[in-house]
């Protein structure tokens, strides 16, 4: 499931959309780690019963699911703060890395 705004150009793979959660308006020059945690923290928490709803339609239909975020994995994003915040809503949610070559 995408979970990011955009996809890259070489994912060619159909996704599953998941807009609720996607950081609209969180990325741009200015806006610090702190300050992006925060914001994107406090709309999850503002959208907590859809994106429950929303998650567990999604699971129901398709089983486990992998949330998709295309930031290189030493870069922070707000992936970071979605999994910690569906974790702390009880949700178990591994990071799953690509093999490195």
């Amino acid at each position: 499931m995408r979970t990011s705004i955009g996809a890259p150009k070489w994912m060619t793979a159909p996704l599953v959309e998941w807009p609720t959660v996607y950081p609209w308006g969180m990325f741009n020059a200015s806006l610090e780690e702190a300050d992006l945690t925060r914001r994107y923290r406090a709309r999850l928490h503002h959208q907590t019963p859809r994106i429950l709803a929303e998650l567990a339609e999604l699971r129901e239909g398709y089983g486990d699911l992998l949330l998709l975020c295309f930031e290189p994995a030493d870069r922070f994003c707000h992936r970071h703060v979605l999994r910690a915040w569906l974790v702390e809503h009880g949700l178990d949610v591994e990071e799953v890395m690509p093999p490195t070559a």
